[in-house]
C-alpha cells in the first residue's frame, strides 16, 4: 500500500515537472505561457473551491418555454397590445413617407377595444331573482 503510494506520488511529480518544463515559455494564442511549481503553503485556500461539484445541465429550452407560455395578467396583455399598435402605427407612417399608398387591416382591426358600456351584474341578478319570486 505505502510503496504504491510513493510510486504514484513520484510519477505525478515527474509528470508535473515534465509538463512544467515542456509548457514553460510556450506561446499560446499569441501570449507567453508561464508554468511554475507553487508550494501548497502559497496556494490560496479557495483556489479549487467547488471543483468537486458535478456539472448540472440547465434545460434552457424548457425554462424559456414555461416563461413564454405562462398566462399573462390583464395589465401585461394591455401593454403588449399597446406595443403592437404603436409598432403598426410607426410601420404605416414609414410606408406613407415612402410614398406608397397601401392599406391593410393589420392588428388595429382585431385588437380588443375598451368597452364604453357599463354593465351592472349585481343589478341584473337582483332583478332576475325578484321576477322569480313575484
Amino acid at each position: 500500500g505505502l510503496e504504491v503510494c510513493r510510486v504514484l506520488v513520484r510519477s505525478k511529480q515527474w509528470y508535473q515537472r515534465r509538463v512544467r518544463g515542456t509548457m514553460h515559455n510556450y506561446i499560446l494564442c499569441g501570449r507567453l505561457l508561464k508554468c511554475q511549481f507553487i508550494p501548497m503553503s502559497k496556494v490560496h485556500k479557495d483556489t479549487f473551491k467547488g471543483s468537486n461539484k458535478t456539472f448540472k445541465k440547465i434545460d434552457w429550452q424548457a425554462r424559456n418555454k414555461a416563461a413564454r407560455n405562462q398566462t399573462k395578467s390583464a395589465e401585461e396583455q394591455n401593454r403588449a397590445v399597446k406595443r403592437l399598435l404603436k409598432a403598426e402605427k410607426d410601420r404605416r407612417r414609414k410606408i406613407t413617407a415612402l410614398g406608397i399608398d397601401y392599406q391593410f387591416p393589420g392588428y388595429a382591426a382585431i385588437a380588443p377595444k375598451a368597452s364604453n358600456k357599463t354593465t351592472f351584474k349585481d343589478a341584473e341578478v337582483d332583478t332576475a331573482e325578484s321576477m322569480e319570486t313575484a
